[in-house]
């Protein structure tokens, strides 16, 4: 029998801290370190493990972690801007390396993310758990088994109503919403629609063209919520509601946009349309052609009977729970990649672009919406790689 993975997590803030239980419950992996420079929040992670008996190393700065060379791998969940930097640095000592998500601030950092992994050929996975998303990994296998018929068009997003924790000071989250304009969060959008259009693997992101509301949405939050913030004095650069095109090689169009300032709903906005049919997360349905009545929708919960994902078939609640289950869906995906000295399912190439759409967003925002050129993190290979079927 396989011995656990010796497993390192770094970055204890609310997403790091609140995934430990789940990570706890990833068989694959054993805890043997945690890391944060704050020590609150290091001896608070200690604790919560602590009361399921794991009892792993403390560290204040991963870069004694990384000297100990006691670790098989690591997650990284810092903050945004040290996503790549801190991974690149784990890359570096050969240890097989997973991120948690975010935009990047750089395409230029992107570049670095990929020229590191390429060089050292250490193991990389992004940690983009929506693509793990019960209803979205029916959709892949609707579409690889041909039942929309060909992708031509495809919505997805960010639409969540964060005012709330947008208006605590202390949230880094903050800082790139008052500072920044454009999709500061695309990637539990465009991560399950690049999976489903093959991108980096015969096809590609071309270009994105993005444009951006008013941004009044916090401002009269304040006003009728909290007029005592500090933030009220603040201007948010962030639009309110941006809305991102993006062409990709094979001809199909993307609608991507990014909403936290206003009230609604939770929405990843996913809409996959084919030329035999069509899913909409929104109305929690799908219509195809010749199988329901013109106009018709049939219900989700009807339609998994017949598509649901073989990694949803497998999967017991009962293992772990976290958005649904695909937070453990990712982790455990990741260990067992290593484990199994397998591809990565979400690898750097992925990342890469997912990644760059924040900054390309905010350049194409600032210029009236003129189309920015995604690169070609593959460096021409996406024409080469096969769709792979690691989903």
């Amino acid at each position: 029998m396989n011995q656990p993975l010796r497993a390192a997590i770094v970055g204890l803030g609310p997403r790091g801290s609140g995934l430990l239980p789940t990570f706890s419950m990833v068989k694959e992996i054993s805890i043997t370190a945690i890391c944060d420079f704050d020590e609150e929040l290091l001896q608070k992670g200690a604790a919560l493990l602590a009361e399921r008996g794991i009892h792993p190393k403390l560290y204040l700065d991963y870069h004694e972690l990384i000297a100990q060379g006691n670790i098989d791998l690591v997650y990284v969940i810092t903050n945004w801007n040290s996503h790549i930097p801190v991974a690149i640095d784990f890359l570096r000592a050969a240890i097989p390396t997973a991120t948690e998500v975010c935009g990047a601030a750089s395409v230029e950092a992107c570049w670095e993310l990929v020229h590191e992994q390429e060089r050292t050929g250490t193991p990389f996975m992004f940690l983009e758990n929506c693509c793990y998303g019960r209803n979205e990994m029916a959709v892949l296998r609707m579409v690889r088994e041909g039942v929309m018929g060909h992708v031509v068009y495809a919505e997805c997003g960010y639409c969540h109503d964060l005012r709330s924790a947008l208006s605590n000071p202390a949230r880094r989250r903050v800082k790139n919403n008052l500072r920044r304009n454009g999709d500061l969060y695309p990637t539990h959008g465009i991560g399950p629609v690049a999976k489903i259009l093959n991108i980096n693997r015969g096809n590609r992101l071309l270009t994105i063209s993005s444009m951006g509301s008013a941004a009044l949405g916090m401002k009269e939050y304040f006003e009728r919520n909290d007029p005592e913030n500090p933030l009220r004095k603040e201007n948010y650069a962030c639009a309110d509601v941006t809305s991102s095109l993006i062409k990709c090689a094979n001809g199909e169009l993307i609608m991507m946009r990014h909403n936290v300032f206003l009230p609604r709903p939770y929405s990843r906005a996913l809409t996959i349309q084919g030329t035999l049919g069509l899913f909409s997360e929104e109305k929690d349905a799908i219509h195809i052609d010749g199988l329901h009545e013109h106009e018709e929708w049939e219900k989700m919960d009807s339609a998994l009977k017949r598509y649901e994902h073989p990694i949803w078939q497998n999967y017991s609640a009962s293992e772990a729970d976290g958005h649904g289950g695909m937070d453990w869906l990712v982790m455990q995906a990741f260990a067992v990649a290593v484990r199994d000295h397998a591809p990565m399912p979400i690898d750097v190439y992925d990342a890469a672009t997912w990644m760059s759409l924040t900054a390309l967003s905010e350049q194409s925002t600032a210029l009236g919406g003129m189309p920015q050129i995604i690169p070609d993190f593959t460096s021409g290979r996406w024409t080469e790689r096969l769709p792979e079927d690691l989903f």
